[in-house]
């Protein structure tokens, strides 16, 4: 903000509020959130139909 300010306190206050209010030029996909409830939802599924048995290994690592 402090940037804006040195660069526009010369130019027009519309032209300040034109820069701070202006559509991004990148986007970014952000951070990656993890599903849990679906992962939740897809394990318990798998346990009540008896397909967790690879739960019991111990050499799988359930932490995503």
């Amino acid at each position: 903000m402090l940037n804006w300010i040195r660069v526009y306190w010369t130019k027009s206050m519309e032209q300040f509020i034109s820069n701070v209010f202006k559509e991004p030029e990148r986007t970014s996909k952000g951070r990656r959130r993890l599903k849990h409830e679906r992962i939740f939802e897809e394990t318990l599924e798998q346990y009540e139909t008896g397909e967790a048995g690879h739960l019991d290994n111990l050499t799988n690592n359930p932490i995503i």
